[in-house]
């Protein structure tokens, strides 16, 4: 089984290095699903529980950069093993 799953990681992680994956998070207006009406506190609570808040938060304290998966493994292979 644990074999199984790492072949299974690898072959995910291989798909994701080869590609350029984007994300879209999507937030609900208002309860209603009402068009041009937008509630504040709705909003900031879907940001908070998503992360968004809290990768804006990192990021302005100066980490804004983001190694590729390879320049990553490159710099921090000795902290674990893949």
């Amino acid at each position: 089984v644990g074999a199984k799953f790492m072949e299974s990681l690898r072959d995910l992680r291989s798909r994701i290095d080869d590609t350029a994956p984007h994300y879209i998070r999507c937030l609900k207006p208002n309860d209603d699903l009402l068009p041009d009406e937008f509630d504040p506190k709705n909003i900031v609570e879907q940001l908070r529980y998503s992360g968004v808040l809290e990768a804006v938060r990192v990021s302005r304290a100066g980490y804004p950069i983001r190694y590729t998966h390879g320049v990553f493994m490159n710099r921090y292979y000795m902290l674990g093993d893949l």
